[in-house]
């Protein structure tokens, strides 16, 4: 091939346009995770003034809630909180073992509507809450919405983005994510105190009702208009969505369905669940999808993303929401750069150097706490969340697919997703018993188990960057990959 042809080649196969449809698709599509990133953050920094740690206004009698017998705070203990934040999981473990089936059944506009209206009930309850018992229905509710979102999300979007498009609209979703984090540690700074603090939990219900009007600017996917029978008017959203004529729109949804019939005729049956949990025919890749997908929790990232204020506050109480605000800002910066590292590092690599430096940022934040050195404190907690974005962050999610044979990318992801859930709980219900038990030293736990990971990645994990079957990925032994 000479120089030209390439060149050549992108001139006779130009890059799809991004149409405003697909855009505004997109876009709102990705409210959905932006719902999820909120609620995985919004009683991180009110948490002093929920828990009436913070001094009362006597003023409070005269607003509002004050009149109408809503407390200006609700005595919990740290057991309790820890509950309230981690119960989130459980909901979206449920959420988004059913999402996709719903999905299925429903369409993916359909279901985002219902998590809409279900996201809303869970704040509106968040909102009014005078209990324990209530802070934890609403908490759960919240958690099914979200567990439901960042199933339809990436889903819908995968499906409506041109193939030169999916990588880059695709990044978006944890974008959205981040940036959900970001809103309310922003707007923490106005309403995390004994008198606003419902209101930073209303908001996740104003962006529910948003997100529920602009799904009417949106149309439904058209692969599920294509699988469910609807051709024609498959072609005719997807010639919306691309800018070209419904000739054009009908050759891609063509192609569509016999890459489809092709799939079904060469398919086999996966197994199930359980025959995947026990079966060992599977235990190479489920091993290392269990342990990087649990280890990616248990490395303590919902540590500071649930409790970062009060983290932070231990070293410097009067800058701790200023200082958390800035980590998300970095948050969504490092997302933004680590989408164009991931591919060409390889995964290996980035694995092994995210887990290995979270490891020494853990020991480094433990030592600022208990030294009570700001400045070190703030820094090791900056690289703990730019090393975390770069890898560890977006991997373990990739790896579940590239990971399995075709027949049991299914029952992976439902695998994975579960204990990466059920790890969030752990770390989200732990961390405050512990950290009132033992301080600083929790996070020493954490680099414990992010230096394990590294070294169990080196030993035990293959690349995959560049390998194309399932086969090949598994064909010889992991440290000669």
């Amino acid at each position: 091939m000479t120089e030209l042809e390439p060149l050549l080649a992108s001139r006779r196969y130009p890059l799809p346009r991004i149409t405003l449809k697909l855009l505004t698709t997109t876009l709102v599509a990705c409210l959905g995770s932006f719902q999820f990133g909120y609620h995985m953050a919004e009683l991180n920094a009110p948490q002093e003034a929920v828990m009436c740690h913070l001094p009362l206004d006597p003023s409070y009698r005269d607003t509002w809630f004050g009149r109408h017998g809503w407390k200006q705070c609700i005595h919990l203990e740290e057991s309790q909180y820890g509950l309230v934040t981690s119960i989130f999981s459980i909901g979206g473990l449920i959420g988004s073992l059913y999402a996709g089936p719903l999905a299925d059944r429903y369409g993916r506009r359909n279901t985002s509507f219902g998590n809409c209206v279900l996201g809303g009930l869970g704040s509106l309850m968040l909102f009014f809450s005078n209990s324990y018992v209530e802070l934890l229905a609403g908490r759960f509710i919240a958690g099914v919405a979200s567990g439901s979102n960042i199933v339809v999300t990436p889903l819908l979007i995968n499906e409506v983005a041109p193939n030169a498009w999916k990588g880059a609209l695709g990044s978006l979703n944890q974008v959205s994510i981040n940036l959900g984090i970001l809103l309310t540690q922003l707007l923490a700074f106005f309403w995390a105190n004994t008198l606003y603090w419902r209101w930073l939990l209303f908001m996740a219900a104003a962006i529910a009702g948003i997100n529920y009007g602009l799904l009417f600017m949106i149309e439904e996917s058209p692969k599920w208009l294509m699988a469910c029978g609807h051709e024609p008017q498959a072609a005719l959203v997807l010639a919306r969505l691309r800018g070209v004529s419904h000739d054009q729109a009908r050759l891609e949804t063509n192609a569509w369905e016999q890459a489809r019939e092709q799939e079904v005729s060469g398919s086999t049956t996966g197994p199930s669940l359980l025959e995947y949990v026990i079966s060992k025919l599977y235990a190479r890749p489920r091993t290392v999808i269990a342990v990087i997908l649990m280890g990616q929790q248990l490395c303590g990232i919902n540590a500071i993303i649930f409790y970062g204020v009060h983290v932070i506050g231990q070293a410097l109480p009067d800058y701790a929401i200023l200082v958390n605000f800035i980590i998300s800002v970095l948050n969504v910066g490092v997302t933004c750069a680590a989408a164009l590292v991931v591919d060409r590092c390889g995964r290996k690599p980035l694995l092994i150097l995210s887990s290995g430096a979270m490891a020494a940022a853990s020991l480094l934040i433990s030592t600022g706490i208990l030294s009570h050195k700001p400045p070190l404190l703030v820094f090791s907690i900056f690289m703990y969340i730019a090393v975390f974005a770069l890898g560890m962050g977006p991997i373990p999610f990739l790896f579940i697919s590239e990971l399995s044979s075709l027949a049991t990318v299914g029952v992976a992801q439902s695998f994975g997703i579960t204990l990466n859930w059920l790890a969030t709980f752990i770390v989200g219900f732990g961390f405050p018993i512990l950290n009132q038990i033992i301080g600083g030293y929790v996070f020493v736990i954490f680099a414990a188990v992010a230096l394990l990971l590294s070294v169990y990645v080196w030993l035990c994990v293959p690349e995959t960057n560049g390998k194309h079957t399932y086969q090949e990925i598994w064909a010889h032994p992991v440290r000669n990959n």
